[in-house]
């Protein structure tokens, strides 16, 4: 009597599970990005030198169960089943272990992403965004359709954020304003 996960059957659903969870996770770890002040490179680095490892790794088991030669669908099963999941694992890490000590800051608006003709009107179903820079990493901010006017009016954006465990700071709110407050001075008697 062989054993009951031995069959290639059992491998082939093994790996489709993983390649469906490595793709479910990869959604969530760009949720997470959208978050994180944290480079593009990075978890996509992690992707691929994990996707790379594990390639190595299980390439000959993956064509032998499948049958195939070759390295592509083995290579990309790699890079997203298990570098998917070690990038989401690396960003959820980084956001649930952030600093619970929310500091806020003014930051200058870089670029405006507004989708208005010269008239002011609406000219694609797009939100309104601003592009600030902290840490060195520029950030989308998206902002509702019933903000359009502010974000037109906006030189400067104020988030609140915290450190993240790896030191990638985690936004946690963030508000357009049009111009810094006046510093105020104590009226001399």
């Amino acid at each position: 009597m062989t054993p009951r996960f031995s069959g290639k059957g059992f491998y082939q659903n093994v790996y489709i599970f993983l390649l469906v969870t490595g793709i479910i996770l990869m959604v969530f770890a760009y949720l997470l990005y959208r978050h994180t002040f944290i480079s593009l490179l990075i978890p996509l680095g992690i992707v691929f030198i994990t996707g790379l490892i594990a390639f190595v790794v299980v390439r000959k088991h993956y064509n032998r169960v499948y049958g195939i030669r070759g390295f592509f669908y083995a290579l990309s099963n790699s890079l997203l089943a298990y570098g998917g999941m070690v990038a989401f694992l690396f960003l959820l890490i980084n956001y649930y272990g952030a600093s619970t000590v929310d500091e806020g800051l003014v930051v200058p608006v870089k670029r405006k992403h507004l989708a208005i003709d010269s008239m002011g009107r609406i000219t694609k179903l797009e939100k309104p965004s601003v592009i600030i820079r902290h840490q060195g990493v520029d950030k989308e901010l998206v902002f509702d359709f019933a903000r359009y006017p502010q974000v037109i009016a906006a030189e400067y954006v104020v988030i609140d954020y915290s450190r993240g465990f790896f030191g990638y700071d985690i936004l946690h709110s963030y508000d357009v304003v049009q111009k810094l407050p006046e510093p105020e001075f104590p009226a001399e008697p």
